[in-house]
């Protein structure tokens, strides 16, 4: 089976870059109709988030990929992932939903197009339906207990790691955020992640200078 982990490599270029973006962007038109009301296809979800990037002239890109696997009973499945990169080289990959095989190559299309648009809205925090009746909320909570989990492993790093360096480098690290607010536990996922990796960078940099 996939085994995923938090990817806390750093790239602050990168974070720094979907800030921006993420700052500009509007939710997409909603402009399809389900059972359940109104939602936002592929298309308008990439849509938006392209005129984002564009208009933050942020340097990112991104693409979507397909991962097959399979359980200890030999079923297989499909994850979709998105990699978002940068023009620094930096990227990161976000693993998203899944979708099972199937043999009707129709649905089989489908299953992937659904599993990439709310992989792709999981990536860059778009919300492209209406109330489903609770299954759209309950989607949405099992996306923020997630992104809550990994807030904590980045928060921890960060603990363990900002006293490792001196005062002038930890002032350069919390710069990146723009704020003279310190207290890590009341930061945001993006800013954690934002700040996580610009103190990978001076660590990594001090490691090098000490060689």
């Amino acid at each position: 089976m996939i085994q995923q982990s938090i990817d806390i490599s750093p790239t602050p270029k990168l974070n720094q870059a979907l800030y921006e973006t993420q700052k500009i962007l509007e939710q997409p038109q909603k402009n399809k109709q389900a059972h359940y009301g109104k939602y936002a296809d592929l298309r308008a979800i990439d849509r938006a988030i392209r005129k984002a990037i564009n208009t933050a002239d942020s340097g990112i890109s991104f693409s979507q990929g397909v991962i097959d696997d399979a359980n200890a009973n030999g079923k297989v499945s499909h994850k979709i992932y998105t990699v978002i990169r940068h023009i620094s080289g930096e990227e990161k990959i976000i693993y998203g939903d899944s979708f099972p095989d199937d043999s009707n190559m129709q649905k089989q299309g489908a299953n992937e197009t659904y599993a990439k648009r709310t992989s792709l809205c999981l990536a860059f925090g778009i919300v492209a339906d209406d109330d489903d009746d609770g299954q759209g909320a309950s989607l949405l909570e099992q996306y923020q207990r997630k992104e809550e989990e990994n807030k904590v492993k980045v928060i921890a790093y960060l603990k363990d790691n900002i006293k490792k360096v001196d005062k002038d480098v930890s002032e350069r690290v919390f710069a990146v955020l723009g704020k003279k607010d310190k207290t890590l536990d009341h930061l945001s996922y993006r800013q954690a992640l934002i700040l996580s990796g610009a103190l990978m960078y001076e660590l990594a940099r001090e490691n090098k200078m000490e060689e």
